[in-house]
């Protein structure tokens, strides 16, 4: 195994975008195509990356707000977002809130898969059935929802807010 894979194994993949990220910020303010994306991580320890990873890079990017997508003769490209983002897509937003006016707004049960399915859309971000299942107990535990087991390893929540739908 030759030492590029090998030191590629060990690093992050949000290492490499948020280095790919200072490249193009240090760089003149023009397109970044995946060509010129390449080109800029031949000086990182990720100097052999694909035309399809470093395609991933710059649409993750996107996804966070740090680049805007834009067409330039007919080839997607990236510019630099002027505006400041968080690291994270939802990193202003609070899960739980939006979760909890999702439940009292809907009511029913309430398992981890379909709080899921809420949270994902509300942060815009792939979220874990434990993410889930931890922020559905932080609301019971504050109180505003009720836990029902009805067999070990089956439970879900329902609402404990007045005025919401049942």
């Amino acid at each position: 195994m030759s030492t590029t894979i090998e030191t590629r194994g060990f690093l992050d993949v949000t290492e490499r975008r948020d280095t790919l990220l200072a490249l193009i910020k240090r760089g003149p303010r023009q397109p970044i195509t995946t060509r010129r994306a390449q080109d800029l991580y031949s000086v990182t320890p990720w100097s052999g990356i694909g035309r399809n990873a470093a395609r991933r890079d710059l649409r993750d990017l996107a996804l966070r707000g740090q680049l805007l997508p834009v067409t330039v003769d007919g080839q997607r490209a990236y510019l630099l977002t002027p505006k400041v983002v968080h690291r994270h897509p939802g990193g202003r937003i609070r899960p739980e809130l939006a979760l909890l006016q999702t439940i009292a707004d809907e009511g029913s049960e309430w398992t981890p898969g379909r709080a899921k399915v809420v949270l994902r859309h509300a942060l815009g971000t792939n979220v874990y059935r434990s993410v889930a299942r931890r922020h559905l107990d932080t609301l019971h535990r504050d109180g505003l929802l009720e836990l029902h087991s009805e067999r070990p390893g089956h439970c879900y929540y329902t609402s404990l807010i007045k005025g919401g739908a049942k």
